[in-house]
């Protein structure tokens, strides 16, 4: 959630162009321009070090990634230090992490024939993308090479259609972050299960005041999830399309529609749509200034929670669940994304890569204290480390933190179609008529559901 969508046409069609150009010669690369021509980047032998004076073989394994340079080399040290005879060489795509943009600078060396082995991706439609480009090696041998299992392994099935191309490295999942001072103030318990009914009272409960000095119970981003809240919380078909169906004219959706009508017109307990895009308003100022009381938000908010430079904590931050659509429904689901990291098909290094992502997606993800898709990621350990970075750990709320880690549930990973972004934009499109009082409800799911079957069908 933290880039834009990008089209991708006019990529994929250059793409297919220069890799069918330069990927005819998959264990040839002496033209590419990673290692100076002599297309023995890996699996070479070493001239200098310990491997070369013992007659051994140096493994180079390159990885690619939007991170700075200065956060991911420490990891990659300490895995050398625990295999040695093993090197990790590390391409920062961008210089100001920007996940789009390393995208961008991505695909044009992947197009140019530069030598990558490992690559990291922002995201499920950015990994549905370039396995649909052929361009991620499949991991099914070498899983069951290592006899893993993977279920009990990972929170996210990354499998699409039975394979899996990539493994997951971060765990991106939702949640609502509250101002507990507020909640507090309100009489109002932190919520450990509850509706999108009862969010709706909680708005009512912590809005407050009138005119240019009101403070609203919440605010919805402008990001196209906010507009879906009724399908992100369940536990498997969570997507506009799943499997090729439609799933607009359905319940989800109008309950998604009716919950932010509720909150905006009639409650009058969230930030109006109208301010936020006249105003340009983000939720993260929004949030910490106290404007509004509770945002419906990502793990990438919760080391936010105890303030950073840009945005210094005043209050303390609890964590609570995303709401059900109606009592009795699964509670404490939410979407699963995340960083994921995969094995470039070219590769000539596949079981060294392999090895190295597994470690990466585990201890190296312990090592560098990430929110992790790992099972076996030490909570308590976790939370200590993020209070232990930021300026007011005071203002973490670690009772309810710990309560949503131990009890979230992660919904089966909904893998969008490569036109995802399109069917983004044109149920937004229409979503955005109806919050704006420019249709009514029957009409804005009518609507879109032509429209988004109009791209469903040409896309076929």
């Amino acid at each position: 959630m933290k880039r834009a969508s990008v089209t991708m046409v006019v990529l994929i069609a250059m793409l297919a162009s220069l890799l069918s150009a330069c990927g005819s010669s998959n264990n040839g690369n002496a033209d590419n321009g990673g290692n100076g021509g002599n297309g023995q980047n890996t699996g070479g032998e070493s001239a200098s070090g310990d491997n070369a004076a013992t007659g051994g073989e140096e493994t180079v394994i390159r990885m690619a990634s939007w991170s700075l340079a200065d956060t991911i080399e420490p990891i990659l040290e300490a895995y050398e230090a625990e295999h040695p005879g093993v090197t990790v060489e590390y391409i920062e795509l961008v210089d100001n992490e920007d996940s789009v943009a390393g995208m961008q600078k991505l695909d044009l060396l992947i197009a140019s024939g530069e030598d990558i082995d490992a690559i990291m991706l922002p995201g499920v439609t950015d990994y549905s993308k370039r396995a649909g480009l052929n361009l991620l090696a499949p991991l099914n041998e070498l899983i069951e090479g290592e006899g893993l299992d993977y279920g009990a392994e990972y929170v996210t099935d990354t499998s699409i259609d039975g394979t899996y191309y990539a493994l997951p490295a971060t765990l991106e999942n939702y949640f609502v972050l509250l101002n507990k001072d507020k909640l507090d103030a309100a009489g109002l318990e932190v919520p450990t299960e509850w509706t999108w009914t009862e969010f709706l009272e909680y708005a009512k409960a912590l809005t407050a005041g009138e005119g240019p000095s009101k403070t609203y119970g919440t605010f919805f981003h402008t990001w196209p999830m906010y507009w879906f809240l009724g399908l992100m919380n369940q536990p498997e078909k969570n997507g506009l399309v799943n499997d090729g169906v439609l799933n607009v004219d359905s319940p989800q959706i109008r309950t998604s529609l009716e919950l932010r009508h509720q909150a905006e017109h009639v409650d009058k307990s969230a930030v109006p749509y109208a301010d936020t895009i006249s105003q340009k308003l983000a939720y993260r100022p929004v949030y910490f200034t106290g404007q509004a009381a509770m945002i419906i938000t990502g793990s990438w908010m919760i080391s936010a929670a105890g303030g950073t430079e840009e945005f210094p904590a005043s209050f303390t931050t609890a964590f609570a669940p995303l709401p059900s659509n109606a009592p009795g429904d699964p509670s404490g689901y939410s979407l699963a994304n995340g960083n994921f990291v995969g094995i470039l098909d070219k590769s000539e290094n596949k079981q060294e890569t392999y090895d190295f992502l597994r470690w990466y997606t585990t201890e190296g993800m312990q090592v560098k204290q990430e929110y992790s898709a790992w099972k076996q990621q030490d909570t308590d350990q976790y939370i200590s480390a993020v209070k232990a970075q930021v300026p007011n750990p005071e203002f973490i709320d670690e009772a309810s933190l710990t309560y949503f880690m131990k009890n979230s549930k992660s919904a089966a990973l909904n893998i969008p179609p490569t036109y995802q972004g399109d069917l983004e934009t044109a149920y937004t499109s229409e979503a955005e008529k109806y919050i704006l009082g420019q249709q009514d409800l029957e009409t804005t799911v009518a609507n879109a559901a032509a429209e988004l079957q109009k791209i469903v069908d040409a896309n076929e």
